[in-house]
C-alpha cells in the first residue's frame, strides 16, 4: 500500500504501486503510473503522461512529465515520459514529455540527475548516465549508457553522446560525440580516450589498446572524418568497440566533433 502525507494531491486515476511514498506538497497528475518503493521526498510535480519504475527518488523541486518547452505543441496531444528503475532525481530537476503525438522522452535505469539539471522533450538517456549540476540537453539529444556530463555542460538537440564518454565541465557541444572518448569546450573537441572510466567499466587491455588506436587514427592524424574512418576500418581488428566507433560516426546526422582545438580552456 502506499503512503501519501497529507498535504500532498493525488488525482484520481493516478495508479501508485506497493510501497510507494509520497512526502508532504507533492502533486501527482492523473495519468501517471508510480513503479513499487518509488519515493517523493517533498514538493515534487509529476504530471503529464508519465511512467515512472521501480525505487526511483525524487528530492524536493523535482519536476517531471511537465509538457515540452516547444511551441509546436498542441495542447492536449497526448505525449510521454517513460522512466527505468533505481533513478535519483536531485533539487529542481525538470524532465519534459514529448512534442509530437504518442512520443516519448525515455529514461533509463541507474541514472542520477543533479539539482538544476534538465532533459528535453523526446531525448533518449541510457542507463547509468550523470548529469552534473546545471547540465542540459536539448530536444531529441541521445545520452548512451555510462556517459557524465560535468556541470554546465550544454548539448544540443538532436545531438548524441556515445557510450562511456565524458564531458567536461561548462562544454557546449552541437555536433556528436563519440564513444568512449572525453570532451571539452564549445565544440572544441576530443582530449583524450576515456581511459580511467573503461578501466573501471572492465573494459579488457586489448579493447582499451584499440580504442587509444582509433583515437590516433581520428583524433591525431591529419585524416579528414571519412579516411580515417576507412583507415580504422582497414588496419584495426573488427572489435565490438571499433565496430562501434566507426557505425557511430557513419551514422552521425549533424557530424562528429574534432580533435581538441589548441587554446580551448587549456
Amino acid at each position: 500500500m502506499a503512503k501519501i502525507h497529507p498535504t500532498s494531491v493525488v488525482a484520481e486515476g493516478a495508479v501508485l504501486a506497493d510501497g510507494v511514498e509520497i512526502g508532504p506538497l507533492c502533486y501527482v497528475g492523473p495519468n501517471v503510473k508510480i513503479g513499487e518503493g518509488t519515493r517523493l521526498i517533498s514538493h515534487c510535480n509529476v504530471d503529464g503522461y508519465t511512467t515512472l519504475g521501480c525505487r526511483n527518488v525524487l528530492h524536493p523541486f523535482a519536476a517531471l512529465g511537465q509538457p515540452a518547452q516547444d511551441h509546436s505543441v498542441i495542447p492536449g496531444t497526448v505525449t510521454r515520459l517513460e522512466v527505468g528503475d533505481d533513478n535519483i532525481f536531485r533539487e529542481g530537476t525538470a524532465i519534459h514529455t514529448g512534442t509530437m503525438p504518442d512520443t516519448a522522452t525515455v529514461i533509463g535505469n541507474h541514472c542520477m540527475f543533479m539539482n538544476g539539471s534538465h532533459v528535453g522533450h523526446n531525448c533518449k538517456v541510457g542507463n547509468n548516465v550523470i548529469y552534473v549540476s546545471q547540465a542540459v540537453t536539448g530536444g531529441y539529444a541521445e545520452i548512451q549508457d555510462n556517459v557524465i556530463l560535468s556541470g554546465l555542460v550544454a548539448i544540443h538537440q538532436f545531438c548524441r553522446v556515445g557510450r562511456f564518454t565524458i564531458i567536461s565541465g561548462c562544454s557546449a557541444f552541437s555536433k556528436d560525440v563519440p564513444p568512449f572518448m572525453m570532451a571539452e569546450g564549445r565544440n572544441g573537441g576530443v582530449k583524450m580516450i576515456n581511459k580511467i572510466g573503461l578501466q573501471r567499466a572492465g573494459f579488457s587491455e586489448e579493447a582499451i589498446r584499440n580504442i587509444k588506436d582509433i583515437f590516433k587514427i581520428f583524433y591525431s592524424g591529419d585524416l579528414g572524418p571519412g579516411a580515417a574512418l576507412a583507415k580504422i576500418k582497414a588496419e584495426l581488428p573488427p572489435t565490438p568497440e571499433v565496430l562501434e566507433f566507426i557505425e557511430f560516426c557513419a551514422s552521425s546526422k549533424r557530424g562528429v566533433i574534432s580533435a581538441k582545438v589548441s587554446g580551448h580552456r587549456d
